[in-house]
């Protein structure tokens, strides 16, 4: 009986125990879904927070890569008009690009800081195009320094196809930041305004080239002028949409200042430059006037960049700001809903026995050890602990296949590079034993790994000079960089290959470190092919030496064998032609007339000839010179000519002391002088002849400019040929030899000559010649 009582009592105690349980199942079930609600709001949120952070870093980074774009556009226009201009760069200019490559970097670095882990390939590609955008810096830079004569005529295009490359893929780095999500309109508005601000800056920038070099650009260049002036308006017209679509005041305010100056500022000067252009003709427009209208509108374009790049932190940091705080509010809502369902499930806390020894398993796995977990009963937090701890295992395992991902990457470069390069490298430690070398070496040198590693690289291929002669240690480059840890790079040297032959070569050698570790690499290539090319180009050169002093020695010796004979013939004809006058009829005797002319001009002709020969080898050599003792001296022996022409001959103090021959550039200044007084001038305005100098670096510049005609610009190369007139001149002797003279002397004297307008009309013959 009791026995069944008991029965009866233990089946209820378990009834109870059940119902309870069941019950506290049923609210920890209950808040366990309210919990996973919330939970799932709060994620929800959550991501719309990361986003909302997101899109503010990605509006900061795209505001440095347009404020960064803005400065390389100035930067990119001023190096190209100061690559065009004749002198070296000047302060104005040097500070002015000084300063924006300051800003070009500060806001390229800027962004390349802010990038994260999803976006390394932008950050890859933005370093490569800073450090490209050094090299050429650099390039330019000694450029620069040079007068124009001394630069490479290709660079200057080339410079501004470079930048303008690297601008144009500046919306492609946009849209790489923006893959992952939205294009932020603020950023669409950047990028319109960008377009438009560069195709402002190239068009504005080929105009000032153009004029400040003073020439009219052809019909290609002018067909590219047109096709930008077309993707200007295009992108003011997309940029116009976009602002009006967003309604924000500071973007209307700043695309009003952008019609102000664009359209009624600066296109006005721009098409006034145009038409003359279309003409065929230089505007009056000077550079410094165009500038000063270009330079307001690049700047307006460049401020609604600004204003758009501020206006779309604003609005991201805004949504951050709505999106945090929800975030918080889910947040502690969430965090309510797991305190009441960790409480209603801390009854049945020894059921999670089991979760506490799951939460040191995963502990010990992010920790590396494999031991089995210890049964011990979880409490109410080991649940937290176990999310925070498996997050850490996910964190930790990401970080380690990202690290594996980007070792294999870069080990597969690294060995991609090494293998297939063209040029052999060799890296040596610190007592100059090499550890490595690349298949280029034993394909240049037929030596292998194996036969140079651990031996001394100088003993087995620097050891002597390409004469045999042995070659020291200290002399040796490697070994002085292996010294003094100082880069260097030799452009001959020789290199010793297994089979005992000599290896003409061009090596560069550069320290490296690795903890205590320390050696340098070197690096270098065969110039076999360079070396015969160089020797074939001077054995070239002295032949041409050779045959040019030939050819004129054979035309002094042609044309002065000439003159006895056409003496004679002149003589001759001139007696004839008095013994037979007034006995023939006017025909015959107007034919011998012409004979009598044709014979003196011929003999004119080969005087001319004997003289442009014995220019060209005969003269003192070249040694310092008063300019202004030598115009003095002309001056006197034009005195008859000044007063037959009633000219005037201006002559400017100070004129620079050059390297010449005295007689010879008395003969060149004396046919210029003369030359303007008798084209320069008419009967009603007497010819003016001004004579200057002036000093750029090391050439003395000396102008003869006069108040004529002037000389039209596709004559000018041609009127230093031999027996060649400009224009229109027969009342006026000559036989077109003048200025081929002129041309051989100051090419004899090291100098050039050409021909510009003269300031107010006229022509202007400019002379630069070696200072003294």
């Amino acid at each position: 009986m009791q026995d069944g009582k008991a029965r009866h009592s233990g089946d209820g105690i378990g009834q109870r125990v059940s119902v309870r349980m069941l019950i506290i199942t049923l609210i920890a079930g209950l808040l366990g879904v309210v919990a996973m609600e919330v939970g799932i709001d709060f994620r929800t949120h959550m991501r719309q927070y990361h986003q909302a952070q997101a899109m503010r870093r990605d509006e900061r980074i795209i505001g440095h890569l347009m404020l960064g774009a803005q400065h390389l556009a100035f930067e990119r226009g001023r190096t190209s008009v100061v690559l065009r201009a004749v002198g070296p760069v000047e302060a104005a200019n040097r500070k002015f690009l000084d300063e924006r490559r300051t800003l070009v970097d500060a806001e390229f670095r800027a962004a390349i800081h802010m990038l994260d882990d999803a976006n390394v390939p932008l950050a890859r590609k933005l370093s490569r195009q800073t450090q490209s955008l050094a090299e050429l810096r650099r390039r330019a830079d000694a450029l620069m320094a040079l007068p124009q004569d001394q630069r490479d005529k290709l660079f200057a295009d080339y410079w501004f196809d470079a930048v303008s490359a690297m601008l144009g893929s500046i919306p492609e780095s946009v849209y790489m930041l923006g893959a992952a999500q939205t294009m932020p309109p603020l950023a669409r508005v950047s990028l319109q305004a960008f377009d438009l601000r560069n195709a402002l800056g190239v068009e504005s920038s080929r105009i000032a080239s153009a004029l400040a070099v003073g020439r009219v650009p052809d019909q290609v260049q002018m067909h590219d002028l047109a096709r930008l002036r077309g993707q200007g308006d295009a992108a003011l017209a997309n940029l116009r949409r976009e602002v009006i679509l967003l309604d924000a005041a500071a973007l209307n305010e700043a695309l009003a200042r952008v019609d102000s100056e664009l359209l009624r500022g600066f296109r006005p000067v721009q098409d006034a430059v145009l038409h003359a252009f279309a003409n065929g003709r230089l505007p009056q427009e000077t550079v410094p006037h165009y500038t000063s209208a270009s330079v307001p509108a690049l700047d307006a374009v460049a401020a609604i960049m600004s204003v758009a790049a501020q206006e779309g932190v604003f609005r991201a940091e805004m949504g951050e700001k709505q999106a945090r705080m929800e975030m918080t509010a889910y947040a502690a809502l969430l965090l309510v809903s797991l305190v009441l369902a960790l409480a209603a499930m801390a009854v049945v806390g020894r059921v999670m026995g089991s979760a506490q020894a799951l939460r040191l398993h995963l502990g010990d796995l992010a920790a590396g050890k494999l031991d089995p977990p210890p049964a011990t009963p979880l409490t109410g937090r080991e649940l937290v602990d176990l999310s925070r701890t498996a997050h850490a295992l996910r964190l930790s395992l990401l970080e380690r296949f990202r690290l594996e991902s980007e070792l294999a990457e870069v080990s597969r470069q690294n060995r991609l590079i090494l293998e297939h390069a063209a040029d052999g490298i060799v890296a040596l430690d610190e007592q100059g034993r090499t550890i490595f070398a690349n298949p280029a070496v034993q394909r240049l040198s037929g030596w292998t790994l194996a036969d140079l590693e651990g031996r001394p690289h100088h003993d087995l291929v620097h050891h002597s000079h390409a004469d045999g002669s042995p070659y020291a240690v200290i002399d040796c480059p490697v070994h002085q960089t292996l010294h003094d840890g100082i880069s260097r790079r030799v452009d001959e040297d020789v290199f010793w290959c297994k089979d005992g032959t000599c290896l003409p070569v061009e090596l560069s050698v550069s320290p490296w470190m690795d903890g205590d570790r320390r050696g340098v690499v070197v690096a270098f290539r065969d110039i076999t092919q360079r070396k015969m090319v160089q020797e074939r180009n001077r054995q070239l050169l002295d032949e041409l030496q050779r045959s040019n002093t030939e050819l004129e020695s054979f035309a002094y010796a042609i044309s002065h064998d000439l003159q006895a004979p056409l003496r004679t013939i002149g003589g001759y004809v001139t007696l004839a032609h008095r013994a037979v006058q007034g006995k023939v009829d006017d025909n015959v005797d107007e034919f011998m007339q012409f004979a009598e002319q044709g014979a003196k001009r011929m003999a004119a002709m080969v005087a001319a000839l004997l003289d442009y020969a014995r220019f060209g080898i005969h003269g003192d050599p070249p040694r310092p010179v008063a300019v202004g003792e030598v115009i003095g001296n002309v001056l006197v022996d034009l005195a008859a000519l000044i007063a037959d022409t009633g000219g005037t001959v201006v002559v400017d103090d100070d004129l620079p002391r050059v390297m010449a021959d005295p007689a010879q550039l008395a003969s060149v200044l004396q046919n210029l002088i003369g030359n303007g007084l008798k084209y320069g001038g008419t009967a009603d305005h007497p010819a003016q002849v001004r004579v200057a100098g002036d000093l750029r670096g090391e050439w003395a510049v000396i102008t003869v400019s006069d108040n004529g005609p002037g000389i039209a610009a596709d004559q000018r190369e041609t009127l230093f040929g031999l027996f060649t007139r400009g224009g229109t001149h027969e009342c006026i002797d000559g036989l077109g030899m003048g200025l081929a003279i002129c041309k051989r002397i100051v090419t004899r004297l090291g100098g050039t000559i050409h021909i510009e307008d003269a300031p107010g009309g006229g022509a202007c013959f400019v002379i630069t010649l070696p200072v003294a």
